[in-house]
């Protein structure tokens, strides 16, 4: 726990938000939370203790990886570019106590790849993770993104996709629903989803703040981030509070997020429609932020989950126990001045829905309703 704490204390960003946003200062509750973990009466005890105290961030990023996860995640970064400072994440699924407390070894490698990359099952996640419909024919097309999927696990939403959109490409409405969605690899939105649908480029400019460390040193080489921050806060439109919040950093980047369209796009141009909630975050908190901020789609539905503009959260191995804490970074900031983590992406139109799940029809929808009638179709 000390070694978490410690580690929390010089990286994390979003102490202040979860003073302002949820009453709690985390770091002045050390000793309860020392307390606490010391009536630990095995590690599987550990594990949810940590968690538990972990949860007082409120923040979906941060907390300790269960064994499901830890493997997908050491396949995902151990694929990435050896340069790049996000495949030293790999390297922390292969130290010996870490591969022991995760089960991974080349046996349990294999088979993860096998069944959900090579050969994925019926009941895998990419099989229904893109759904289509067609709500009023020629008017109103429909589609539901679960997860924002990597290259590696995509295969079958590429066909889906591909048949979908030769099929709405002269549709006057469009509805991505992403509701639910917690993210995964921004990528899906911005190489693979976007681009193919889109008749022009788009962009917007992100702001990111992060503190200095050796944990920090290769993203801020890599990504290229300043440090003349104190000049930069003073010159900038942001307001005096968020300015306040932003004098705890070191770095700052500012980062043009550019969507190009591609050769092979379907010009779509008709109205597009993002429907979001509080379960929208991280990657698909970033689809809906950059919508709202460039136009691009009118979003509908409520209050997205925040976080989801910066980098990939940070991992660190627990060396007594070998789990692997994963914490945000950075802070992020859009170009209109808002701290997504605080402020969430709001809906142009606000529909709450009355249930989380339905079997009723899409067209008999509360939030598709709204759509339509801002539509103004019937």
């Amino acid at each position: 726990f000390n070694y978490a704490y410690d580690t929390l204390e010089k990286y994390y960003p979003f102490f202040e938000i979860n003073k302002m946003a949820y009453g709690i200062d985390w770091l002045d509750n050390k000793k309860d939370y020392e307390d606490y973990i010391r009536e630990s009466k095995n590690d599987l005890d550990f594990y949810n203790r940590m968690n538990d105290v972990l949860g007082e961030l409120n923040n979906g990023h941060t907390g300790l990886i269960d064994e499901s996860f830890a493997m997908s995640l050491y396949i995902s970064y151990y694929h990435t570019p050896k340069a790049d400072w996000r495949h030293d994440f790999s390297k922390i699924y292969e130290k010996e106590n870490v591969r022991k407390r995760y089960n991974i070894d080349k046996h349990s490698v294999k088979n993860y790849i096998n069944e959900n990359i090579d050969n994925p099952s019926e009941d895998s996640s990419d099989i229904d993770n893109l759904t289509t419909d067609l709500i009023i024919k020629n008017k109103l097309a429909y589609m539901k993104i679960n997860s924002m999927l990597g290259d590696l696990y995509r295969k079958n939403d590429e066909k889906v996709l591909a048949e979908f959109l030769q099929e709405i490409k002269n549709y006057s409405n469009l509805i991505i629903d992403i509701r639910g969605n917690v993210g995964g690899d921004s990528r899906y939105w911005q190489e693979f989803l976007l681009p193919k649908i889109l008749d022009d480029d788009y962009q917007t400019i992100n702001y990111s703040f992060i503190k200095a460390g050796k944990l920090n040193s290769k993203v801020i080489k890599q990504e290229g981030y300043k440090s003349n921050i104190e000049e930069f806060i003073e010159s900038s439109a942001f307001n005096q509070k968020t300015k306040d919040i932003l004098k705890d950093f070191d770095y700052y980047l500012s980062d043009e997020n550019y969507v190009e369209a591609a050769y092979d796009t379907i010009g779509f141009k008709g109205n597009i429609y993002l429907l979001v909630d509080d379960g929208v975050y991280s990657s698909a908190e970033m689809l809906a932020s950059f919508c709202k901020e460039t136009k691009l789609a009118k979003l509908v539905g409520t209050r997205t989950g925040g976080d989801g503009i910066g980098f990939d959260p940070l991992q660190v191995d627990l060396p007594r126990t070998g789990y692997v804490l994963r914490f945000s970074d950075g802070l992020g900031l859009t170009e209109s001045g808002s701290i997504n983590e605080l402020d969430k992406t709001k809906p142009d139109i606000e529909v709450k829905e009355d249930f989380t799940t339905t079997t009723k029809p899409l067209k008999e929808q509360k939030i598709i309703k709204a759509v339509i009638k801002d539509a103004g179709i019937e």
